[in-house]
């Protein structure tokens, strides 16, 4: 009895095919957030990935071909400064979100671009950043009066207590 070649490798290359994509880009366990939404005064539950060290921070979103729009990527710094971002080696559109250490909302880089190399800046100092695909800022009316709170405090690594973490 003979067995092809095909017959053995097929579905090992089917099935890679198929969750192959489901893998890639994860980086880690997602957080759950929430953003204040001030025009139907709910709140919006986000899921993120916490980017709380320098590395993490510093790869942030770069080489993902997706990211679906209920996640994103909240960048967590050990306090408030002037903050920029930029776009380079980021295949998605995305909004960039600037919040204060409390969680007030600072402003939005909607939309930003592709690959591009410009800055996005806060336009005061920020601790925390969230990330979501474009359109994302509209849709949820992150905006003057919004907040944010992390629900899963445990997930930050840099240990800190911040006053905006709803236990």
């Amino acid at each position: 009895m003979r067995i092809s070649f095909n017959a053995i490798i097929r579905p090992f290359i089917c099935l890679w095919l198929v969750f192959a994509p489901l893998s890639y880009g994860v980086a880690g366990d997602l957080a759950r957030i929430e953003v204040y939404d001030p025009v139907e005064h709910t709140w919006h539950p986000v899921l993120v990935e916490i980017a709380d060290t320098s590395a993490e921070r510093q790869i942030g979103l770069m080489n993902r071909s997706f990211l679906p729009s209920d996640q994103g990527m909240l960048f967590v710094y050990p306090q408030e400064k002037n903050l920029s971002f930029w776009m380079k080696n980021t295949y998605i559109s995305l909004d960039i979100m600037y919040f204060s250490g409390n969680g007030e909302w600072i402003n939005t880089a909607e939309k930003t671009t592709p690959l591009s190399l410009d800055g996005y800046p806060s336009k005061a100092p920020s601790q925390f950043v969230l990330e979501m695909v474009a359109g994302s800022a509209k849709s949820l009316h992150i905006g003057e009066g919004s907040r944010l709170v992390i629900k899963d405090c445990q997930m930050i690594k840099t240990g800190l207590d911040f006053s905006l973490c709803s236990r």
